[in-house]
């Protein structure tokens, strides 16, 4: 398997990961805030703080999952943001929306791939050069480099 390394930019190639331990002690206080909740309430109350604290569990298990599968064995290329828009921009409890983001990069089989994502969109345009992490036997399972929560890119 060879890359096509016209594609990859060179500050990709060197970046290196690093996990980020904030998001851990973030989302685990998080989590310990609402476990105290569930326990101190009554029902209904203690079944809604319980769920909320097993949604945000299992949350965040799936995405450290995903970012780590993509982590250890991904190649990187250079994606161009072909749609841009403000998803929820007129439902006031988004605040102002939610900016989302589809691109599109070319693998290592010279093959054009899609994806859309929303973390890390805020300040792309359409047409916008980004570094993207893909799974090189699946590479429709692609992530750009400054969404990821766990890891950070150096």
């Amino acid at each position: 398997m060879t890359t096509n390394l016209s594609r990859i930019s060179p500050e990709s190639v060197a970046a290196q990961p690093r996990f980020r331990l904030r998001p851990l002690v973030f989302f685990g206080a998080c989590f310990l805030v609402l476990v105290v909740a569930s326990y101190f309430n009554r029902e209904p109350h203690r079944a809604f703080y319980g769920s909320l604290a097993a949604a945000l569990a299992i949350a965040m298990i799936v995405q450290y999952r995903r970012e780590t599968a993509l982590v250890r064995n991904a190649l990187s290329a250079t994606a161009v943001v072909t749609d841009h828009r403000i998803r929820g921009k007129y439902a006031s409890y988004f605040g102002g929306g939610v900016p989302i983001i589809k691109y599109e990069f070319v693998a290592f089989d010279q093959k054009t791939y899609h994806g859309e994502t929303g973390w890390g969109a805020t300040g792309l345009r359409k047409g916008s050069q980004i570094t993207i992490l893909y799974n090189p036997e699946n590479p429709a399972r692609s992530h750009p480099l400054r969404g990821f929560v766990f890891y950070s890119f150096r």
